[in-house]
């Protein structure tokens, strides 16, 4: 089997499922964290997203969240060079610049670092946070689509871009490793509680877990432990080793390539959970008694420290699914050029008889597995002045297998300014523990918008990416309620916030 086979076969997979998503999900849309909407004390239900601890510890006792949404997108091989184009050029549907004799929209980064791809699209539909005392409850809904590709070898998607005709990557041995792709579109519902198990003077500990079953929409990955070959020309390759597995749940008719299939519209389920910690320096020792939810007060603290591990768990596709192996196989392929196919079964079925002489040899199962995007995260915040505050954000990939979504690594670094009406907030993060980013929040009483990547509206970075994250939510504050009485004998021990209390002193 030659290397163009396998490329055809790995394009028009990832084709599959990157149009169905932006045939899908283009008039819907999480940034990589959202910090603008998840980490701020007014953030309500929306902190579930990083640590559902965090629920005890808003300035809200109810939070209803209408809708919020996040898209990232970020690439190491393929941009638009800084200054030519802009994502306001996109908004305003400005012509996209064109290079080289082939006119191509976007040029390539002329290095051999191994490329990466990213592709999060997350909305959270209705959901509510509710807090009684030193428990609160959590609803939660979704939608999410995560595609994430690693270490993909610098030559491919150089093939990709200039064909297999160019001349400068003939009759080289390549020999790659470890490559892995995957994509999952799935629904979520969620149930989150969180609990303040020590409360001691100015001390407070918080437990929090968030369970959410899994209704997996499609999914596929690619795994390529390795591939060794050599492009002689433009019709003849020589793949000297292939060890890879490829598997797809997919909601079209294989033998067809009708969309959607007659099948179940859900392929898939499973089990997910988060799971999290918060710790509070208190600024205050005060433990005043309440009869009404609004009459909770809010918590305010020195510092604020939380850590929790995310997306823990996978989907099984059942339905319309097909996992196929590669073991260790070889080929020499010549006129190549000539594939022609028309439906998914057709193009394995020639796969496989290139390969084993057996259109049904590398069919192993009808089932395949694929790992939510589980990381380690921490939060942290410090009070320093008034309405001013300086968070903390660290978040880690944690893979327990190939067949696992990686979350991309990232630090930041936020520096908020936040009240009732209006909230900002400058976020420096490093993605990746190499890229230096600069981004922006703004929240105007219920609406939030935001970027992690700022320079790509600006058009000060090169386009190689983008962030935008928005939320729509409505809450009802702690201390913000109106009194059952007037009386001014009425126990001023619990009942009255402190403006009332300070109105009765006068």
């Amino acid at each position: 089997m030659d290397i163009k086979r396998i490329i055809l076969n790995i394009r028009a997979f990832l084709t599959i499922i990157i149009g169905f998503i932006l045939i899908s999900f283009s008039n819907k849309v999480e940034a990589q964290e959202m910090t603008g909407i998840t980490l701020g004390n007014y953030s309500g239900v929306t902190t579930i997203l990083v640590n559902p601890a965090m629920m005890t510890n808003t300035h809200d006792y109810l939070s209803v969240n209408l809708i919020s949404g996040d898209l990232f997108v970020q690439n190491n091989f393929a941009y638009i060079p800084a200054g030519d184009y802009s994502l306001w050029d996109a908004i305003k549907v400005n012509p996209l610049p064109e290079y080289g004799e082939d006119n191509n929209n976007f040029l390539y980064y002329d290095n051999q670092n191994l490329k990466n791809v990213v592709v999060n699209l997350r909305l959270m539909g209705p959901s509510a946070m509710y807090q009684w005392g030193d428990h609160a409850f959590g609803f939660s809904t979704g939608l999410r689509v995560f595609t994430t590709g690693n270490q993909l070898p610098w030559e491919m998607p150089v093939f990709g871009y200039e064909s297999l005709k160019y001349d400068d990557l003939h009759n080289i041995k390549f020999d790659d490793y470890n490559i892995d792709y995957q994509a999952n579109v799935w629904g979520e519902v969620g149930l989150s509680y969180a609990y303040n198990i020590i409360k001691y003077f100015d001390q407070q500990l918080t437990l929090g877990i968030s369970v959410k079953y899994l209704l997996g929409y499609s999914g596929g990955y690619t795994d390529v432990k390795n591939v060794e070959y050599i492009v002689q020309n433009d019709s003849v390759i020589n793949v000297k080793n292939l060890d890879a597995e490829l598997g797809f749940a997919l909601p079209m008719d294989y033998n067809t390539s009708d969309f959607p299939d007659s099948g179940p519209t859900i392929k898939g389920g499973g089990i997910g959970l988060d799971i999290g910690a918060v710790y509070i320096k208190r600024r205050f020792v005060d433990n005043k008694r309440w009869r009404r939810p609004c009459e909770q007060r809010f918590e305010e603290y020195k510092y604020r420290i939380g850590v929790s591990i995310l997306d823990i768990g996978r989907i099984k596709y059942k339905n319309n699914a097909q996992l196929h192996s590669y073991d260790n196989v070889n080929v020499l392929w010549e006129n190549y050029d000539t594939i022609n196919f028309s439906n998914v079964n057709q193009l394995m079925g020639d796969i496989s008889d290139v390969f084993y002489g057996d259109p049904d040899a590398s069919l192993k199962a009808n089932s395949i597995k694929i790992g939510l995007p589980t990381a380690l995260s921490v939060q942290a915040d410090v009070y320093i002045m008034k309405n001013l505050f300086l968070g903390g954000f660290w978040i880690h990939p944690i893979r327990l297998n190939a067949h696992t979504l990686r979350r991309p690594a990232e630090l930041s670094l936020i520096p908020r300014i936040e009240t009732r009406s209006i909230e900002f907030s400058l976020p420096v993060s490093l993605y990746e523990y190499k890229d230096i980013r600069l981004g922006a929040s703004l929240r105007i009483y219920f609406l939030t918008i935001g970027t992690e990547k700022l320079g790509t509206w600006i058009g000060t970075s090169n386009l190689d990416g983008m962030d935008l994250y928005f939320s729509l939510k409505f809450n009802l504050r702690k201390g913000s309620c109106k009194p059952i009485t007037y009386n001014k004998c009425y126990n001023n021990e619990y009942g009255y916030s402190d403006k009332q209390k300070r109105g009765f002193k006068k």
